[in-house]
């Protein structure tokens, strides 16, 4: 039988704080390990990891503790896994960076996150699986139904690249594996942000006996994704209770999460003074056609992929759709990087990532940015780092 590791994308959220951890915890990194032991790290994905940062995070866990780390979006979403583009370079720069984690055996995988915009091309694909370097587990997760295909399964198991099975919106529930691995993400089925979102006992069941299915063959690594609320901890802890294989440290934990004892009331907000305004959706929509067109605003509203990343009282950090959002209140500009943002910045106009974030937002949150935007006059700048 392999192994089952099952834990959460990313451990440093704020509105954890109250519920997976206590307020005034020392460090994150140390509570969430002496709870899982395994974790997905996705700040890689938006900058490469600083030396010493890599170092802690190996000098600072358990020795049995396993990371997976999502690969540089230069290389998926900017260059687009093509080699012509210099990809091969960027990807041993990335490993290069890893070495510590490596060297303690701690790295469990690599994942590789395709754009939703990528559809499968054999040529591009095997192009970039000839650059990985060998000796390390790589995984990766296709976001577009055009790799559906026999070929795109069969290209990665001559690599055994371990195909990424999803919950959520974007695809159908599939059973996947490479030779040794089974690699599972829970994104949440929420509406217009799809890691807000807590499972039910009843839509977990069977991927508790998709584990059981490919555990009498393969390792399988497992991580939620949908962190709003403390959801992810609680939901990959039901999994586990389900599996049989909670420590005690998990039981008790498990307990307080699901009996509410350390849970807060509501995910915490910022800009908390105009909680008070009444305001819509249809309100919100109004207001983003002072920025935008019909079309575009049409688009956004068919945007699901948005997940607010961080959030402070000056600052809002989000990801729509595999593309970077960036707003500064106090600097008082937006940075964002798709091409039809780089068109209309001159005219300060939106394009539907943005306006996807915007809608995605608590409607008095929307309406307040927007307020600002306008009243200010914000600066729209293409983001380049």
């Amino acid at each position: 039988m392999g192994t089952i590791r099952l834990g959460c994308s990313g451990w440093d959220y704020r509105d954890w704080v109250g519920s997976l951890y206590e307020r005034d915890e020392p460090s994150k990194l140390k509570a969430y390990t002496s709870v899982f032991n395994t974790a997905e790290i996705n700040s890689t994905f938006y900058s490469y990891p600083k030396p010493g940062l890599v170092l802690g995070w190996a000098s600072h866990t358990p020795d049995d503790f396993l990371f997976s780390v999502k690969l540089n979006r230069t290389i998926t979403h900017e260059k687009r896994l093509d080699t012509a583009a210099g990809v091969e370079d960027d990807v041993q720069r990335f490993c290069d960076l890893l070495k510590p984690l490596e060297k303690a055996g701690k790295l469990a995988c690599i994942l590789i996150q395709i754009p939703p915009s990528l559809k499968y091309s054999h040529a591009i694909v095997e192009g970039f699986l000839t650059v990985l370097p060998d000796g390390i587990p790589f995984a990766l997760e296709f976001r577009n139904r055009t790799w559906l295909t026999d070929d795109a399964s069969r290209l990665l198991g001559n690599y055994n690249i371990t195909p990424v099975m999803t919950d959520g919106p974007a695809l159908p529930k599939q059973e996947l594996a490479s030779t040794d691995m089974a690699y599972i993400r829970w994104h949440g089925r929420g509406g217009r942000v799809w890691y807000n979102y807590r499972y039910s006992k009843r839509e977990l069941e069977p991927w508790a006996g998709t584990i059981r299915k490919l555990w009498d063959d393969v390792d399988v690594l497992g991580y939620f994704n949908n962190h709003y609320h403390g959801y992810a901890p609680e939901n990959c802890l039901d999994v586990l209770e389900m599996l049989g294989i909670t420590t005690p440290r998990q039981e008790l934990m498990h307990k307080q999460l699901r009996t509410g004892q350390v849970r807060p009331a509501a995910r915490a907000t910022t800009l908390t003074e105009f909680a008070d305004l009444e305001v819509t959706a249809d309100e919100i929509e109004k207001m983003l056609l002072e920025f935008t067109d019909a079309g575009r605003l049409e688009r956004a509203r068919q945007i699901k992929d948005v997940e607010v990343l961080k959030e402070e009282p000056d600052l809002l950090v989000a990801d729509v759709g595999g593309y970077s959002i960036y707003m500064d209140y106090n600097g008082r500009f937006i940075l964002h990087d798709c091409q039809d943002w780089r068109r209309g910045t001159a005219r300060r106009r939106m394009c539907k990532h943005v306006a996807a974030l915007l809608l995605s937002l608590p409607p008095e949150k929307g309406r307040l940015l927007l307020d600002l935007i306008k009243a200010q006059k914000w600066d729209f700048r293409p983001y380049t780092g």
